[in-house]
């Protein structure tokens, strides 16, 4: 099968969509090695052994623009509309767009599939500048509905289709994401020294990992805190920060928490596993995702996870976690200490690690390969003649 992708964002993104496309090529590289995969991108980036171990296999053969599709201002239109004739040329069967879109030329001999992660524009408006959620409104829709199938993240990502763009529930597919195999390696004792020490880490803590925005909701585990001042672990936040930082640091202070809370804005990919690992208790209390991927990283490190109600939380954590009310900081402080009791702790560990087998890559790129196979088989179908 000869199979392309829009692969700008495992080209040039580290984090969210950009992990995805990278274990999709590399699943689907792996496990399906007699195919032979397209990889589309208007750049190639930056130079690193994260992009060459997913996109630089010998059944892989990367497509960049060419002549004047090369000029920066060029590119992006290559990837919106020429890339399509691209498919043409090289005779592709399935493209599938990683990234919520597909071009807008279509080469009518290949099959369409668009992944789509999440609806926060249209969920959170507020959040985005208005004219930029008309833009992915219109861009989404536009290729969801000229798909010849939709793979939705999460079952909450398929029903925010529904309900948001109106997108048929039948044409919709759900099929989770898979975590890194950064956190499918043993973490040795000399890792967690080496970490501990570069960060300045405290023995035990509770652990956040995310953009640091109000979405988030860090400011729950610090209510929860301020009600529990005799707990002797502290809180390191990891991520990305945004202006919200400001509120958090604020809210810290005012409640006498300076000194207990420890943010970190830059550390490596590779130190996460170790930090997970050494974590006392994984807290994501966001109040809305597309999935949820850092409940399943925890797991992977065998750290209790406790998460929030609602949204595609569960879908994530299964029975290996515990759930409460996003705005409800005593039912997490009552989750905190029954963590900190031996037997739960090592209950909701196994648990964890049954419940990311889910997530495999096998099973990934199997759903994956299945998908392609049906929509060819649906498209490709005679029609029975009556008699």
């Amino acid at each position: 099968m000869r199979i392309g992708f829009d692969a700008k964002r495992a080209f040039k993104n580290f984090t969210g969509l950009g992990n995805y496309s990278r274990f999709i090529l590399k699943s689907l590289s792996d496990n399906f090695p007699a195919n032979n995969y397209y990889l589309f991108t208007p750049v190639r980036g930056r130079r690193s052994a994260e992009v060459s171990i997913a996109c630089e296999n010998p059944n892989q053969k990367i497509v960049v623009p060419t002549d004047m599709w090369k000029l920066p201002v060029m590119s992006s239109a290559w990837r919106s509309v020429f890339q399509g004739v691209k498919h043409y040329d090289s005779e592709l069967e399935i493209f599938h767009g990683l990234s919520n879109e597909i071009p807008y030329i279509k080469n009518k001999s290949t099959k369409y599939v668009v992944t789509v992660h999440d609806l926060l524009f249209c969920r959170y408006p507020e959040l985005f500048n208005p004219i930029d959620v008309q833009i992915y409104k219109i861009k989404m829709q536009r290729s969801c509905k000229e798909a010849d199938q939709v793979i939705a993240i999460s079952q909450q990502t398929k029903q925010d289709l529904i309900d948001f763009l109106g997108i048929d529930e039948n044409k919709i597919k759900v099929v989770y994401q898979g975590y890194h195999e950064n956190y499918k390696k043993e973490v040795s004792l000399e890792e967690i020294q080496r970490v501990k020490a570069k960060y300045h880490l405290p023995d035990r803590y509770l652990f956040f990992v995310s953009t640091i925005e109000k979405r988030k909701n860090v400011q729950l585990i610090l209510k929860a805190m301020k009600t529990r001042k005799d707990w002797d672990f502290p809180l390191v936040v990891v991520g990305r920060a945004t202006s919200f930082i400001n509120d958090l640091k604020a809210m810290a202070e005012e409640y006498g928490l300076q000194e207990k809370v420890l943010f970190l804005h830059n550390v490596a990919f590779d130190d996460l596993p170790a930090m997970y690992k050494m974590a006392h208790v994984f807290i994501y209390p966001s109040y809305f995702e597309g999935f949820g991927i850092p409940i399943i990283e925890a797991q992977s490190m065998g750290t209790p996870v406790i998460t929030s109600t609602g949204s595609c939380f569960r879908e994530a954590g299964g029975d290996a976690a515990l759930y409460g009310n996003p705005d409800d900081p005593e039912a997490l402080v009552d989750h905190i200490e029954r963590m900190d009791r031996e037997d739960v702790r090592a209950e909701f560990i196994s648990k964890g690690y049954q419940n990311i087998k889910r997530f495999d890559e096998s099973v990934i790129s199997s759903d994956l390969m299945n998908i392609y196979e049906e929509v060819l088989e649906v498209c490709t179908a005679k029609p029975i003649l009556a008699t």
